[in-house]
This record gives structure tokens, C-alpha cells and sequence, in this order.
């Protein structure tokens, strides 16, 4: 039978192919219901264990910091998308979604409610980062010396890449942009000043990015790896990059 969430899911994934979930998460195939990864600190901290060496680190505050990015990316993905475009958002109660891990990350996300309300912007806010996405952050912290700021500057970079990733191109999409910034604004005090939207504006293409203003650690792994939207790019460099890979030039 075809559920109101399997319609939503269907019309996000028109949008964004790789934007998908679940709706049921049997424990033996690797699920973990998130309400219970927030209730056991030290089941959560064991998972995050579990993926430092696949990400390259022995560092405790490493592996947390990019296990909470991965998470607040794919976890909220399908709400989140949902309502950048409009349409009724499913549950992101820790209670009824789970997560499993997959190349060393949260990588699939499920959602057992199959229902889907039409909400807004500031009530959708305060359910995912207060009654989800905090609770997350305060157990990562209660075993593990990493900075909250840290941890949700890693929140705001996942929620934009899901809003940006809804931005079509070449001239984007401005509901979807509007729609950002609303829940942007919404969502103080949880990320403010932890990053900025932009744009650049060409003849044939307009590119919309968001920059951080902290970084997720990531250069520390054995890749040495920088994020596109990280705080320690030289921001000339960084906006002579964008509008390279924007216009399909090199940078100057």
C-alpha cells in the first residue's frame, strides 16, 4: 500500500535522486532507532568508534565531529527536503526514525511514521533541533570533549547542503531559497552565526553556497580533506573557485 510518505519521498527524489529512506528498520539488518542512540550515550560514542578508523582518525573529537555532520545530513534529509519544496513534512521525532551506518557513516535514513503534516516553518524548527538534534549533540558531548559550537556549525553545513541541493540549476529555485532562510531565521538561537548564505550571479548560471564559520576537523584525517564550504578557505580564493566551477573556468 502506498503511503502519504512514500508520495513525498517519490516527489523529493524527482528533485534529488540520492535524497531516499526507509519506512521500516528492522534492528537485524543494522537499524538503530535514534531515540535510543540519544538515550545510551555510550552506545552512540561505541558507534562513533566504529567509523574512525574507516574515516581515517584515531581522534576521538575527529570521529565525533564527522559522525555528527554525516548524521545531521542524512538523518532530517527527507524532512527537510520536503518542506524546501513545499509539501508535508514527515515526523523527525527520535522515535520513530533510525539510522544505519554505511562507508563508515550514518548513510541511510528511516522513518516508521507514515504520515505527513503540513507545518510550519518555526514549529518544523523547533521539533528537529530541539527536540531531535540537541539532545543528539548534548549525548555525543556527554562522552566525548568536543565543542558544541563545533557540533552545530556541522548541523548548519548538513541542513544547507540539503537545501542547496534542492537549488536546480542554472538559475536556481527561489521558493527553495526563501524557504532557507525562513528556517534559517527560525532557528535561533541553535545556528546563529555559524554561517552565511551567498550567491554568485552570471549571464547564463546562478550559484548559491554557503560558507561556515567554523571548521568540522576534517583536514585532520588522513586525507587532509577541506571542505568547499569550510571557514579556513581564503575567501577570495574560495569565491574565485565557486565562480570557476560555476562558469566551468579555472580559477585566476
Amino acid at each position: 500500500m502506498t503511503t502519504q510518505l512514500d508520495h513525498v519521498v517519490a516527489a523529493v527524489q524527482e528533485r534529488v535522486s540520492y535524497l531516499r529512506c526507509s519506512t521500516v528498520a528492522p534492528p537485524e539488518d543494522g537499524w538503530i532507532s535514534c531515540a535510543d542512540l540519544i538515550a545510551s550515550p555510550d552506545r552512540l560514542r561505541a558507534q562513533i568508534d566504529s567509523t574512525a578508523t574507516g574515516r581515517g582518525t584515531d581522534d576521538p573529537q575527529v570521529a565525533a565531529s564527522l559522525y555528527a555532520q554525516a548524521y545531521a545530513f542524512r538523518v532530517p534529509s527527507i524532512a527537510v527536503a520536503a518542506l524546501a519544496l513545499g509539501l508535508p513534512t514527515p515526523s523527525t521525532d527520535p522515535a520513530v526514525v533510525s539510522v544505519r551506518l554505511g562507508r563508515h557513516r550514518p548513510a541511510e535514513v528511516a522513518i516508521v511514521d507514515q504520515s505527513c503534516r503540513d507545518v510550519a516553518i518555526s514549529d518544523f524548527v523547533d521539533a528537529l533541533l530541539e527536540g531531535h538534534l540537541a539532545p543528539f549533540i548534548a549525548a555525543i558531548r556527554s562522552t566525548t570533549r568536543v565543542g558544541e559550537r563545533l557540533l552545530w556549525g556541522n548541523v548548519a553545513a548538513s541542513l544547507a547542503m540539503i537545501f542547496r541541493a534542492l537549488d536546480v540549476a542554472p538559475k536556481g529555485d527561489g521558493e527553495v531559497r526563501a524557504r532557507a532562510i525562513e528556517f534559517e531565521r527560525a532557528a535561533s538561537p541553535w545556528l546563529d552565526g555559524l554561517g552565511s548564505y551567498s550567491t554568485i550571479d552570471t549571464p547564463d548560471v546562478v550559484g548559491w553556497y554557503w560558507t561556515r564559520t567554523n571548521c568540522c576537523l576534517w583536514y585532520q584525517t588522513t586525507s587532509g580533506f577541506y571542505c568547499d564550504d569550510c571557514s579556513l578557505r581564503d575567501p577570495t580564493e574560495l569565491a574565485a573557485k565557486r565562480l570557476a566551477d560555476l562558469t566551468g573556468g579555472t580559477p585566476s
